[in-house]
């Protein structure tokens, strides 16, 4: 991000998330409250429901939907817009073979907020997580998050001249 740009709005972490089941509209609105501000764009029933048909995200096992569909969908719909579903697909499998969803999350949620707040994108030092000691599959999500970082750096760049 360059000192001409808006700060980009936090990600919430996993125990920040509500710890209740929710409804299938409740979570639409909470996801869009995230990411909505993010990247100007709206997670839809329809987009959900494809989300669950094609495996992306796990489905509820009750009726209702827990942190970790609520977390799952907040990751692929800032992902969306850099990769294809398949590819968020595979890389959610691989995270989740060596962690739990929320570590998942957690990990993804820390690199966005730390990674967002600084002013420039790229040559950004990591905090949150020590890149030289993480698993392949961290520093995935850290390429990840840099992709979607770039990426609304580019569209407000265009945004600003056209």
């Amino acid at each position: 991000m360059t000192s001409n740009q808006k700060s980009i709005a936090k990600l919430p972490l996993w125990d920040e998330l509500p710890g209740f089941s929710l409804h299938l509209d409740q979570l639409l609105d909470i996801t869009n409250s995230y990411v909505e501000p993010i990247i100007g764009e709206t997670v839809t029933k329809t987009m959900i429901h494809n989300y669950f048909k094609g495996q992306i995200l796990d489905s509820p096992e009750t009726k209702g939907y827990e942190r970790k569909q609520l977390a799952g969908a907040i990751v692929v719909d800032l992902l969306k817009n850099v990769f294809t579903l398949s590819e968020i697909k595979q890389g959610l499998n691989w995270i989740l073979v060596d962690a739990s969803p929320q570590e998942g999350y957690d990990n993804f949620a820390r690199m966005f907020n730390e990674q967002a707040a600084q002013k420039r994108i790229g040559s950004t030092k990591v905090t949150s997580i020590d890149l030289k000691s993480a698993s392949k599959a961290t520093v995935m999500q850290y390429h990840a998050v840099q992709a979607i970082l770039f990426w609304l750096s580019t569209r407000q760049i265009l945004k600003d001249n056209l």
